[in-house]
């Protein structure tokens, strides 16, 4: 969900019309890159943090199902 948010955002800043992304030149300014560091930080550390979360659940999955295990053959 959140990857569509700043995809949205990144679409909607390198189309703006309003003269705050982009100079009447056509250059991008200051509030155009420091928004977009924003969109990719901010991606990258959701990325990020689901992957660590995904990692862990996996782990727990497996030492969950091994102990299952243990205990069935000791049964």
């Amino acid at each position: 969900m959140g990857s569509c948010l700043w995809t949205t955002f990144v679409k909607n800043l390198w189309k703006d019309g309003s003269g705050l992304a982009f100079d009447a030149a056509g250059d991008p300014t200051a509030y155009f890159w420091v928004h977009l560091t924003l969109a990719i930080v901010s991606f990258l550390l959701g990325t990020a943090v689901g992957l660590i979360g995904l990692r862990s659940l996996r782990q727990l999955r497996t030492e969950t199902a091994g102990a299952a295990g243990s205990r069935a053959a000791n049964d």
